[in-house]
């Protein structure tokens, strides 16, 4: 194992936090599914002036639904690509509210294989991270994030860095400690910078394969 890392004795996720997590999931999407379609029967109904509204916030739902999907528990029992995995979470959080904020996300990875648990919870750390940028950094909007996923060796480094200014309370609040907690699942260590050009998290964790 790379030295410096933490212990990464969790295995694979635990199977009753994994369904837990699941069903709060599903019954999210299905309460945004019914949201949808209660605006979209409205607009129907709504005269022109009000219609491009409804159909805006419509879209807008769609868009945050679809990111929320994205952020279930792989279903599957196969190795699948971390890289493919993140493109397609920061696509979806890019439609949902990125874009309408001025904010501009990129992303650059490896091909990556990972076992679906770990790779879940990859996804939930880059998500944070860069709710995290736009919340705080970015908060005035305008700006860019960028994250990048590389593996070297027996080791998988993630960087999401913004080109805001720092909030001014740099406290560690409730985000910054879920993404420890997941970082440290993952037998990782992550870090944070902070400069008046912009905002720097490393995230570097030990591949295992079967």
């Amino acid at each position: 194992m790379p030295t410096g890392f933490a212990n990464p004795s969790l295995g694979s996720c635990q199977p009753v936090a994994l369904h837990l997590a699941e069903e709060i999931s599903h019954r999210v999407i299905d309460e945004y599914t019914e949201a949808i379609a209660i605006l979209s029967s409205a607009a129907s109904l709504m005269d022109v002036t009000a219609e491009p509204a409804l159909r805006r916030a419509v879209d807008r739902l769609q868009a945050m639904a679809e990111a929320h999907r994205s952020l279930l528990v792989p279903i599957t029992e196969e190795y699948i690509d971390l890289g493919h995995h993140v493109g397609t979470l920061c696509s979806s959080l890019s439609r949902a509210s990125l874009s309408e904020q001025g904010i501009r996300l990129t992303v650059a990875t490896d091909e990556i294989q990972l076992d679906p648990a770990r790779c879940w919870r990859v996804g939930l750390i880059i998500s944070e991270l860069i709710r995290n940028a736009a919340r705080h950094s970015l908060k005035d909007g305008r700006g860019s994030i960028r994250v990048t996923l590389n593996r070297n060796g027996s080791s998988v480094s993630c960087v999401v860095c913004d080109n805001g200014c720092p909030a001014s309370d740099l406290s560690e609040g409730r985000g910054r400690r879920l993404i420890r907690g997941l970082t440290a699942e993952l037998g990782g260590i992550v870090e944070w910078k902070f400069t008046q050009c912009g905002s720097f998290a490393g995230v570097r964790f030990p591949v295992i394969t079967p």
